[in-house]
């Protein structure tokens, strides 16, 4: 039976214990020092460790996705994938969620892309595009980057693609929150300052791809598209 994982937070760790009983499962004790607990549902297993990462039987997927607490915003997730590859280009992506396609991808495994393997980014990029209110990437050639290397100006311009997959995916949708995944902190801060100046909620962080679901997602349709031109060869265009 194949197994699933995602990261639930305290609140909804303790979500899951009150749960699993009040279904009529069983809360048990740690194996081993990195756990918190395990649980059992039927004939079906979950295990948590203290990281908060839960492995869990693909059934728990309903349990598991009634544990998760999501607001109803709109949040839009940016992140790249390419950089520091020894190859291919960079692709920047962005993504907006609500809540519900929030909680619907967590519950289904999704996690940043540098932890899942290709079969699994693959099928969660799918569950990704269909669950997002608006998506966005931009793909940069190898040329490009050099180019732009050459010049000293690749944080700058990166920070300026980031804006652009946002700012395109904002012409779609409302959202309250914008979370980048920070590469260079102030070059970020500088082109995102027109979107903040108009109220817009700007967090700038450092593995926001590790706490925050849309900049997962992002990073996963971002690694897909890498990927996919990786297969094609070095002919972009």
């Amino acid at each position: 039976m194949r197994q699933l994982s995602t990261l639930l937070r305290e609140e909804e760790l303790r979500n899951l214990k009150d749960l699993v009983i009040e279904e009529g499962g069983r809360v048990l004790p740690p194996r081993s020092k990195w756990e918190l607990f395990r649980f059992e549902l039927l004939d079906y297993k979950g295990m948590v460790y203290s990281s908060g990462k839960v492995v869990y039987h693909e059934p728990l997927i309903p349990l598991i996705e009634r544990s998760l607490v999501e607001g109803p915003e709109i949040e839009v997730g940016s992140d790249e994938a390419g950089k520091g590859e020894r190859s291919g280009p960079i692709v920047v992506a962005a993504v907006a969620l609500d809540g519900e396609g929030r909680r619907f991808l967590r519950a289904r495994g999704l996690l940043e892309s540098k932890s899942l393997s290709e079969r699994r980014l693959f099928e969660l990029a799918d569950m990704v595009e269909g669950r997002a209110l608006a998506l966005s990437y931009k793909i940069v050639t190898p040329d490009q980057l050099l180019a732009e290397w050459r010049k000293g100006k690749l944080n700058y311009m990166l920070a300026e693609w980031h804006l652009e997959v946002v700012s395109d995916v904002l012409k779609r949708v409302n959202a309250s929150r914008i979370i980048v995944d920070s590469f260079d902190e102030p070059k970020l801060r500088e082109a995102f300052s027109p979107l903040a100046d108009q109220g817009v909620e700007v967090v700038i962080e450092t593995r926001a791809d590790l706490k925050y679901p849309s900049v997962a997602a992002a990073s996963i349709i971002a690694r897909r598209i890498y990927l996919e031109k990786m297969d094609e060869g070095a002919k972009w265009v």
